[in-house]
């Protein structure tokens, strides 16, 4: 049963660590009515409801809990990708994934399951498969597929700090999304996968001082190092659109550049 809609937004003020005084003043409400709020006393408009919401910069999917639970309908759909209303994205994706060649590039919905790739990527991949159909099976979510020990773990030759880094990435989206139950059971089956170090289970492990991580990774046939950057929809109105990215893949290095040019030929 969902939490009250007042015991949810003092969730997530705490959660943006703002104080009452800070998110009235944002909001344009009074501080008295923000705490009637909070304690149940009184109910939100639904403007009202929505100017405090996007004060807290609270994620679509977040704010539609938020309204059922003060008795509003839900204001943003979940469309599925391949529905008709999304088309422009799916031309936008597919635009970005062909800029990409020869290069890699992955799109991942809000809780790093693999929706799509274009041909750079399976070009790549298809030289890290899975060792075991249990492997290939969570190697559709990209952040089990890389500690899990039958799927991307056995070439990453930087496990350790690739993972570190991308399981701290998981950390911090659940900061900043904690009514996300669904990244926190993600989270608990990363850190129960065999020999994961303890200080990944706490914020930010490994931390280095390089402006980024490139992940090694080699196999008897091939060997490269990547790095990656993401892309995201800016102003989006549905929470597909929200939580969809595209993860593009560059070589860290002139010899990576050189094999995955060749892997197009």
């Amino acid at each position: 049963m969902a939490e009250p809609f007042g015991i949810q937004l003092r969730s997530w003020r705490l959660a943006r660590r703002v104080s009452q005084e800070a998110l009235a003043a944002r909001a344009e409400v009074s501080t008295r009515h923000l705490s009637f709020l909070e304690n149940g006393r009184s109910k939100p408009s639904r403007e009202v409801l929505l100017a405090l919401a996007c004060a807290l910069d609270v994620p679509l999917r977040e704010r539609n809990t938020l309204l059922t639970a003060a008795g509003f309908a839900a204001a943003y759909s979940a469309s599925r990708l391949d529905d008709h209303q999304l088309v422009p994205l799916r031309r936008a994706i597919d635009h970005v994934l062909e800029q990409q060649e020869p290069y890699g590039a992955i799109v991942l919905d809000g809780h790093w399951n693999i929706q799509r790739m274009n041909r750079g990527a399976l070009r790549v991949f298809r030289h890290f498969a899975p060792t075991t159909s249990a492997g290939a099976l969570v190697a559709q979510n990209l952040m089990l597929g890389l500690v899990h020990p039958e799927a991307l773990r056995p070439y990453l030759v930087n496990w350790s700090e690739v993972a570190g880094h991308t399981v701290a990435r998981l950390h911090q989206e659940i900061a900043a999304q904690p009514a996300d139950e669904e990244r926190a059971r993600l989270l608990a089956r990363v850190l129960a996968q065999p020999d994961v170090p303890a200080e990944w289970r706490v914020p930010e492990p490994g931390r280095t001082a390089a402006p980024f991580v490139s992940a090694h990774l080699r196999s008897p046939t091939l060997e490269v190092r990547l790095f990656s950057m993401l892309t995201s929809i800016g102003t989006p109105l549905d929470v597909t659109a929200e939580e969809i990215h595209i993860e593009s893949y560059f070589p860290a290095d002139e010899a990576t550049e050189a094999a995955l040019r060749a892997l197009a030929e």
